[in-house]
């Protein structure tokens, strides 16, 4: 940044940028530096070159702007950049010729950088102080409201948290902070409270923590506060009912919600306009919208890195159907697995209405159990064989085969099957910002999509070949293999469509993509004949090309491309055999996706960056379009509200490695309820039990180090065993990675299993990309409105988030492998534990 002592001079320096290095500039400084000391021009000749030096930083705005950052490619650099600042830069390129440390510093110095907001407004502060001492003491203005006092909800120490995905309160008008003094009065009781945030329809009541309400109780307040200073005219008060209340130290705060408030059109229009008139005064309290931004913003990490696949089932005149699969990068492995040789997915009949109807028996938050499953080819043919741990339960012979033969085949699988109930109202979003209403309604078509599923299974595999021996050491009799069709999938029945729909999020792409069809040669050597193809879009890293026929290419392989039609307007790079590597072949072999092949230098890389640069404004971004918009943001929205996981969030700050969010359902996983029952009366919350003393934290960290974001899950396995120990239970956690080998861990599992309660736990690791930010930045702007700070350490906190585990309980697997005849009493061992927490 230029020194203080130039800032003078900052005029002669913005016209002499980009000119030091021309012949004119000589005699261009000297005029325009003619009146100045020697010492002086010598420093502003010392500043422009500096500021002309060539640069090589890295520029990452995320985070840091008031804009939407993107990635934006220059020469072989991805910078992360908003609109503002992409044009800064651009401009700052084309006045020096280069990328240097003057483009540098006016990118980082724009006015929408909350660094630079910061110094300015602290800037600000200051000189108004200094104005107001030497204007001298003033009079306070006469309002008894200004000495109330503020009520700040400090933020706990303890910074653990469970994040409950799907759950968002919005309000439909905006609330003040505001302290007020109130008299409650519960039916003969009198007593004095002061209100800690205020609105037209409700507000929050500090009370000593000793004063007793229930959850719909109607209570009165009169507002002693306001009528000292105005004429409210509200002899009888205002009656509320109490919607929630809560306990910090030796208060308690009610959330209360105000009856009728029509009877009182002139108080109502009161209240708006002071309001209206003090909100930047006294804030807007903006726990809503806060605790909304945490919560989509951890849903954005964890939905497209769910391993679990969510099926949703269409239930119409008694009859099951799977209707839609929701996709991501992590679970597709589980949707392919379920089609047969015709690609047409036998979920349904896996799914069969005997099965739902067996889980929907059970209580709601037992309806899980073990699916089995193994495949066997024969004359063109797949055929499929599944069941249920609670089926083969009953038949221990057909039990032991199962298992004995099935564990010996490749395809053999274990998934975790958990029955969730839902509903076409879980399918939009239901927060809105204050004052608006901008909540999210599902469209018609949709409606007529998704008003018969009523209930949803998610399927996550659990097994793992290092466990396998467990399974294959069953004894069976080979001659009696035939019992097993049983359980095979009718090849006769008609199939239902199941479709596969990916959930949306942000590109990860690392540049966009630019639509353009051109000629294009392909060759997969350098002395074949070519095929005639032509391109769908381009980046400069890579291409996609659909050919006039079906080729034999393979993903991996590097192919040649010619660019006839392109050649013709570049002389400067030679646009002929250019090396590119296929990542992916469409099913009818005639769409492809390239990137460039790993070269020292790349003519085409080079090509397509400098066509990017110089025609920005001319090209047409592509953008994928989804079959049924808005269909995959309804599911997502069903599977969020409903689902039993739990995922683990770790953040990097600095070299140090954490886990203090651990995201949840409607429905709490045991893993929470463990944690809870760990949790000393009167402290916060407390992960020991699932950090064990940072040894997870250390593990995950040196995983991560080593993964990239496109990277297959790292598994582990938890293991909590409850003991009891002079009539108390006693909690303590292993993992996998702490025993040295298989029979280790089996020797502690059947001790467990054997003398005390075994829960399991199995969760999946991914390195996080990037941050959706386009999902929460209609909150974050309100929210930079009133308390810009606090939007900023929002968005700190969840870019700093860098891996996300998502887990399911496996107990019933784990009982399963090592000791089945244990399975029931475990399972009543474990109820009873969870049992502790309602009693």
């Amino acid at each position: 940044m230029t020194s203080s002592d130039l800032k003078a001079y900052v005029g002669i320096i913005e016209r002499m940028k980009g000119l030091i290095l021309l012949p004119e500039f000589e005699q261009t400084f000297a005029s325009l530096t003619a009146g100045l000391p020697k010492s002086k021009q010598f420093l502003l000749k010392m500043e422009l070159k500096r500021l002309a030096q060539p640069c090589n930083y890295f520029i990452d705005l995320r985070g840091h702007v008031d804009g939407e950052v993107k990635p934006f490619q220059y020469l072989d650099k991805t910078h992360y950049l908003d609109d503002t600042a992409r044009q800064i830069f651009e401009s700052g390129v084309q006045a020096y010729g280069l990328y240097t440390l003057g483009v540098y510093e006016d990118v980082m110095n724009a006015d929408n950088n909350y660094r630079v907001r910061h110094r300015k407004e602290t800037e600000a502060r200051i000189r108004n102080t200094l104005e107001n001492l030497r204007r001298g003491p003033t009079l306070p203005e006469e309002s008894s409201s200004q000495s109330n006092e503020l009520i700040e909800q400090t933020e706990q120490a303890n910074p653990n948290k469970f994040v409950q995905f799907g759950n968002y309160i919005s309000r439909s008008e905006e609330r003040m902070n505001f302290g007020i003094e109130v008299e409650v009065r519960q039916g003969e009781s009198r007593y004095p409270a002061l209100t800690s945030d205020l609105s037209i329809s409700g507000c929050k009541l500090k009370v000593p923590s000793d004063k007793v309400v229930r959850d719909g109780e109607i209570i009165n307040l009169a507002l002693k506060g306001l009528e000292k200073e105005f004429t409210l005219n509200l002899p009888e008060g205002l009656n509320y009912q109490v919607v929630g209340q809560e306990i910090q130290d030796k208060y308690a705060y009610w959330r209360l919600k105000r009856i009728d408030p029509e009877l009182h059109p002139k108080f109502n229009h009161f209240l708006q306009s002071f309001i209206n008139g003090n909100k930047r005064r006294y804030k807007v309290n903006l726990d809503n919208t806060t605790d909304a931004v945490i919560t989509k913003g951890y849903e954005q990490y964890y939905l497209p890195r769910i391993n679990s696949l969510p099926v949703y089932l269409n239930i119409t005149e008694g009859q099951v159907t799977s209707r839609f699969g929701l996709t991501s990068d992590y679970n597709k492995g589980i949707w392919h697995y379920f089609l047969d040789e015709q690609q047409q997915s036998v979920l349904s009949q896996v799914l069969s209405a005997r099965r739902l109807k067996a889980l929907i028996s059970l209580k709601v938050n037992e309806r899980t159990d073990i699916l089995y499953s193994f495949t066997h080819a024969a004359k063109g043919k797949l055929y499929f064989y599944a069941a249920l741990a609670s089926e083969l339960e009953t038949e221990p012979t057909l039990k032991s085969m199962f298992f004995g033969f099935g564990a010996g085949k490749p395809s053999w699988r274990i998934f975790h099957l958990n029955l969730l109930k839902t509903n076409i109202s879980h399918s939009q979003s239901e927060f809105a910002l204050p004052g608006s209403n901008s909540v999210q309604q599902t469209s018609p078509l949709l409606r007529g999509m998704l008003e018969d599923i009523h209930y949803i299974v998610a399927l996550t595999e659990v097994g793992a070949n290092e466990y396998r021996y467990c399974y294959t050491a069953h004894p069976y009799d080979s001659t009696q293999l035939a019992a097993l069709n049983k359980f095979g999938l009718s090849k006769v029945l008609p199939r239902t469509s199941c479709e596969a729909i990916p959930i949306h999020y942000v590109n990860l792409r690392a540049e966009s993509r630019y639509l353009y069809k051109t000629t294009v040669l392909l060759r997969n050597k350098s002395d074949s004949e070519p095929i005639a193809a032509f391109s769908r879009d381009f980046s400069a890293g890579g291409l996609q090309l659909e050919t006039t026929q079906a080729v034999n290419l393979q993903k991996g392989d590097v192919i040649l491309l010619d660019l006839p039609d392109l050649q013709k307007i570049t002389t400067k790079h030679q646009l002929q055999r250019l090396p590119y590597e296929i990542m992916a072949v469409s099913k009818s072999r005639t769409i492809m996706n390239l990137k460039v092949a790993k070269t020292d230098h790349h003519e085409g890389k080079l090509f397509f960056q400098q066509l990017i640069q110089s025609n920005r404004n001319k090209l047409t971004v592509a953008e994928e379009t989804p079959k049924y918009p808005g269909l995959s943001d309804a599911l997502r929205n069903m599977y969020l509200k409903t689902l039993t996981n739990f995922a683990i969030f770790v953040h990097r700050k600095g070299l140090r490695h954490d886990i203090s969010v651990l995201g949840q359902g409607a429905q709490p996983n045991p893993l929470h309820s463990l944690l809870l029952l760990a949790q000393e009366p009167g402290s916060g919350l407390n992960f020991e039990l699932l950090t064990k003393a940072h040894a997870l934290n250390y593990e995950l960290a040196n995983q991560l180090k080593q993964m990239k974001r496109q990277d297959p899950p790292k598994a582990y396995e938890l293991y909590i065993r409850v003991s009891q120990v002079a009539g108390q239970q006693q909690l303590s956690s292993y993992f996998n990675f702490e025993f040295e080998n298989a029979e280790d861990l089996k020797v502690f599992a059947l001790d467990a299993l054997e003398h005390h309660t075994l829960f399991a736990f199995r969760f999946f690791l991914t390195r996080t990309g990037k941050l959706d930010s386009d999902y929460i930045a209609k909150e974050l702007g309100y929210i930079s409105v009133y308390a810009i700070h606090k939007a900023k350490s929002l968005e700190e906190e969840l870019w700093h988030v860098e891996g996300v585990a998502d887990g399911v309980e496996i107990s019933a697997e784990l009982v399963n492998r090592y000791s089945p005849e244990r399975s029931r009493q475990q399972q009543q061992q474990r109820q009873a534990v969870l049992a502790k927490l309602t009693d």
